[in-house]
C-alpha cells in the first residue's frame, strides 16, 4: 500500500506536494505521533483474525516451563504441544493437548530415518569450467505407542495474546507387557524434505516440513492432525488440518518474549504462529544433527563429453529418546539443546 501512495504522490506537480506537507500543523503532528507511538493504547482491532476482538503487537511473554521442561524421573516424559493461532479457547486447548500427547510418543521412543543425496556437476560453457552442486536431504521421525488416559497429566497450561493454548504434559508409558489393543494406539510421523541448489553464484532452496498425527481410539472414529510447512525462496505456506477441518489463521507478525530476557530484547517473530516455527525447527535441527552420524554407502562418478557429474549418497537408522533439556529465541529462529539418547 505504501509503494501505491508514494506512486500516486509522485506524479504530482512539487508545489502541490510542498503545500500538502505543510498543510498539518504541529499539533495535528503531535496527536499523531502520539497515538501510533504511545505505550497506553497497545491493542488495534485486525480484521482478519476470526476469534480476537482486540489484538496487542506487544510481544507474548511465553511461561518459564517452555524454555525449561522439567527433568524426567521414574521414566515419566515431558512434552509441550502448541496450537494454531485464532482459535477459540476449547479448541486450542484440544488442538494443542493433542499435539502434546503426539509429541511425548514420539519423545518417548522413535525411530530416525535420514537419507542424503550430494549432486556434483563440471561443466563447460563457452571458454569457461562452471560447477554446480544440489544436496537433496529427507528426514523422518516416526513412534508409536499404546496409552490411555491414566498416562498423560496435564502439569500446566498458558494461552497466548493470539489465541494459542502452550500444554504441558507429564506421559507414563504403559508397561509394555500390559499393553495391548483395548488402549488407545498413538502414532506420529514428522518428516523433513530440503533441497538446496547452487549454479555459480545462484542459489536457492526450497524445503517442506510436515508432522501427521493419529489417535486411534477402540470402538471410535480415529482423531487425526496434519501440519505443513513450505516454503521456497522467499515464499512460504503454511497448512493445518485438525480432526478433519482445515484452520486457517492470517499471516501476521506474531511476537514471543522470554521472561527471562532483559528489557529491550527483540522478541521471536514468525508469520505462521508459534508451532510453525516450533515444528520446522525441531525437525531442521534433528535432521543437521542426526547427518554429523550419518553413513556414506556410496559414491558414483559419471564422465561425458562435457561435463563431470558425481554423487554421494549419505543414510542413518537409529532408534532413539529425545529430551529437550531448554530452548533459546533468536530474532527468527529457535535453538533447542537435545538430549539424544540411543537405543537398542
Amino acid at each position: 500500500m505504501n509503494s501505491i501512495k508514494f506512486s500516486l504522490l509522485s506524479t504530482l506537480p512539487l508545489i502541490f506536494i510542498f503545500n500538502l506537507l505543510i498543510a498539518q500543523s504541529k499539533e495535528e503532528f503531535v496527536k499523531i505521533f502520539l497515538k501510533e507511538t504511545q505505550g497506553n493504547t497497545p491493542t488495534v482491532i485486525h480484521e482478519e483474525f476470526r476469534n480476537i476482538s482486540t489484538l496487542s503487537y506487544y510481544p507474548d511473554t511465553l511461561p518459564k516451563w517452555f524454555f525449561k521442561t522439567p527433568t524426567p524421573t521414574d521414566g515419566a516424559v515431558y512434552a509441550i504441544g502448541i496450537s494454531d493461532p485464532d482459535l477459540p479457547f476449547e479448541d486450542a486447548i484440544n488442538q494443542a493437548a493433542f499435539r502434546a500427547k503426539t509429541m511425548a510418543i514420539l519423545y518417548n521412543k522413535v525411530q530416525i530415518q535420514y537419507f542424503r543425496d550430494v549432486y556434483s556437476i563440471e561443466y563447460t560453457e563457452g571458454k569457461y569450467t562452471k560447477f554446480g552442486q544440489r544436496f537433496d536431504t529427507y528426514f523422518k521421525l516416526s513412534a508409536s505407542g499404546f496409552a490411555d488416559s491414566t498416562c498423560f497429566y496435564i502439569e500446566d497450561k498458558h494461552i497466548t495474546r493470539y489465541n494459542e493454548a502452550l500444554i504441558l504434559v507429564r506421559y507414563t508409558p504403559i508397561e509394555p507387557s500390559k499393553a495391548n489393543m483395548s488402549n488407545d494406539l498413538i502414532s506420529t510421523v514428522g518428516t523433513a524434505l530440503y533441497i538446496e541448489a547452487q549454479i555459480d553464484e545462484v542459489f536457492e532452496p526450497q524445503a517442506e516440513y510436515e508432522f501427521t498425527s493419529f489417535i486411534r481410539i477402540p470402538n471410535a472414529s480415529a482423531q487425526s492432525s496434519n501440519f505443513t510447512y513450505r516454503k521456497k525462496g522467499n515464499r512460504f505456506l503454511s497448512m493445518s488440518r485438525f480432526m478433519g477441518k482445515t484452520h486457517n489463521f492470517p499471516l501476521f507478525a506474531y511476537r514471543y518474549s522470554n521472561p527471562n530476557w532483559p528489557s529491550n530484547t527483540s522478541p521471536l517473530v514468525s508469520y505462521s504462529g508459534l508451532w510453525s516455527i516450533f515444528s520446522k525447527k525441531l525437525l531442521r535441527q534433528l535432521a543437521l544433527e542426526t547427518e554429523q552420524s550419518s553413513i556414506k554407502i556410496r559414491t558414483l562418478d559419471e564422465q561425458y563429453s562435457s561435463q563431470m557429474r558425481n554423487l554421494s549418497r549419505e543414510v542413518a537408522i537409529k532408534n532413539a529418546k529425545l529430551h529437550i533439556n531448554g530452548i533459546e529465541f533468536g530474532t527468527d529462529s529457535i535453538v533447542f539443546d537435545i538430549n539424544i539418547i540411543d537405543l537398542m
